[in-house]
């Protein structure tokens, strides 16, 4: 574990963004999505945050495992934990924990459908039906669902959603989106006019929500948003980013051009002055961050040379001898959520990938003001 560098998760800034979606969202109540425990920020904080304070009634997750963790470590919360994606409906025993726990599977295939309406343990479960419009991932497809409507009948179905694979571009007329949309809109119409019952609907993720894409159904399921990123270009999602990774200078030093430093045959092009940084790999400050960009001290730099498990190095001009000392607070990511963005599309990835894959060795520390 790591004393100087950390993850702060700001709960104020991100009940700032719940309610920038709930201006968006009209009348559409919220399905916050918490997976990957929380796109880095811990999921059990997170969640419970949002279910005393926002009073959420619905969280969806990506995994069995996720929700059974919710559930076991948070057994006061008042809400309904859905799992979107590894349901674990193939197994019997894991099947019981949805009715052993306040737990609802999103049924995305034929297979599982046959498993959950044939699991008389599941009888009083609701029935979430999730659609295959175009993303071609999971959900059943039109014919599928044709094929299911005996069967739907009898059951009814309690939520029917679908996912879109291009809501982070701007939406056109005719576009993916648009036809991913029409797809979900023909599916509706099939099972009514077949008289299988649609309590619930929902399209949005995050990309759609920032566009006010789906806000007419009855739930919109926002997940990095929430954390602060946004996902379409030009930026129109002017949220918080709820988190910021800190660490501090441990040592600092000039450097001549043509002097190697760190691992590898890495040396100086120019003169310098370097700051070694104690965060690598092993945190989540992976390999490709070099190269990157940063400022510190309101002084440009670079990450400089090859990172390493437990450091990496900082290259400033050097004039910057001095001004950058050892014990100096680095901020890597802010509260601007365009910072990270930046850092992203430096490193040609998303903002997803940085906030998921800072490790368990980076404490995280929860400020509410």
């Amino acid at each position: 574990m790591r004393h100087s560098s950390f993850l702060e998760v700001n709960f104020r800034l991100l009940s700032e963004n719940m309610e920038k979606i709930r201006r968006l969202s009209g009348k559409a109540q919220i399905i916050p999505m918490v997976k990957a425990d929380a796109y880095g920020n811990g999921m059990i904080p997170v969640t419970q945050f949002l279910v005393q304070e926002e009073k959420i009634k619905k969280i969806g997750v990506a995994t069995l495992g996720e929700a059974l963790k919710l559930s076991k470590e948070c057994p006061d919360l008042d809400t309904e934990y859905i799992v979107f994606s590894d349901t674990e409906m193939s197994d019997s025993q894991h099947r019981s924990a949805y009715q052993d726990y306040n737990i609802t599977p999103v049924i995305h295939q034929p297979e599982d459908l046959n498993h959950f309406l044939g699991d008389e343990r599941l009888r009083d479960t609701p029935l979430i039906l999730k659609l295959n419009t175009g993303m071609n991932r999971l959900g059943f497809t039109l014919q599928e669902l044709q094929d299911g409507i005996p069967r739907l009948k009898n059951r009814g179905i309690q939520h029917l959603m679908t996912h879109f694979a291009y809501s982070y571009v701007t939406q056109k007329a005719g576009d993916k989106t648009s036809r991913q949309y029409e797809e979900f809109k023909k599916a509706q119409k099939l099972l009514s006019d077949s008289g299988v019952t649609v309590e619930e609907t929902s399209v949005s993720n995050s990309g759609a929500l920032e566009q006010k894409i789906g806000i007419e159904e009855t739930y919109v399921r926002p997940g990095l948003m929430m954390c602060g990123p946004y996902s379409v270009e030009p930026r129109i999602w002017d949220g918080h980013q709820i988190s910021k990774l800190v660490t501090k200078v441990i040592k600092t030093f000039p450097v001549k051009k043509g002097t190697p430093v760190g691992y590898g045959i890495n040396v100086a092009g120019e003169d310098g002055f370097i700051a070694v940084l104690p965060v690598g790999y092993g945190d989540g400050v992976s390999t490709f961050f070099s190269g990157v960009k940063l400022t510190v001290n309101g002084l440009p730099c670079s990450i400089f040379a090859r990172v390493n498990m437990d450091m990496c190095f900082l290259l400033f001009s050097p004039d910057a001898a001095g001004k950058i000392k050892t014990g100096d607070v680095v901020e890597i990511w802010n509260h601007d959520n365009r910072v990270i963005t930046d850092i992203a599309t430096q490193m040609k990835t998303i903002p997803y990938a940085l906030m998921c894959g800072i490790t368990g060795r980076i404490p995280r520390i929860y400020k509410i003001k």
